[in-house]
């Protein structure tokens, strides 16, 4: 069955509940990776999560259905995620599945089971670094890079200009790659190990 967004969007801010419900299992999967990839703890971002739906259902009879649902909604998110983010004084944990192993080997083929050791490896290695990036290099890094959001998106969401989320981007790419390089220089290929 083809679920229309826009009329469960319309239908939702009528105070639709199983309306929002769909809404919100369309949502859930994208809401918490991105408060996971600010916050960098699992529960945490399952909170915000459930906190930026709880927020939705109060202000949903606000949005603009002529305009685009995704950024103003994922703007919500976002900002409870750094909020949070910027709350917590010891910085964001590093997200590590139970059944996640401590390293994984580097490989120049990776399919399989290989490949899901590397998405977990790169997902610490992440994580280790992104605790230097300020919340808004971080915000920026995970929408553009993780979440793969065009730049006009990501400054609506944030409420800031395309050259600032550019400037953002660069500046968190440049804090990971130093990071990447003192920490994992057998990262860089055809670099010298030191």
């Amino acid at each position: 069955m083809m679920v229309d967004e826009r009329e469960l969007i319309r239908r939702a801010r009528n105070k639709d509940q199983q309306a929002f419900e769909l809404l919100v299992g369309l949502k859930r999967e994208k809401a918490f990776r991105i408060a996971l990839n600010i916050v960098g703890d699992e529960d945490d971002a399952k909170d915000i999560a459930q906190a930026a739906f709880i927020r939705l259902w109060s202000a949903i009879d606000r949005f603009d259905e002529n305009s685009r649902f995704d950024p103003w909604f994922f703007t919500i998110v976002v900002n409870l995620a750094i909020d949070f983010y910027r709350k917590r004084q010891a910085g964001p944990k590093l997200v590590r599945p139970a059944d996640e192993p401590e390293s994984a080997p580097a490989s120049a083929t990776v399919t399989g089971a290989d490949a899901i050791v590397m998405r977990s490896e790169l997902r610490r290695i992440f994580n280790e670094l992104a605790v230097e990036l300020a919340p808004a290099q971080r915000a920026v890094f995970t929408l553009k890079e993780i979440e793969g959001l065009a730049t006009d998106d990501i400054a609506r969401i944030l409420g800031i200009r395309v050259s600032t989320v550019r400037n953002h981007l660069m500046a968190a790419r440049r804090v990971l790659q130093e990071g990447l390089r003192r920490r994992y220089p057998e990262y860089f290929r055809g670099e010298p190990r030191k």
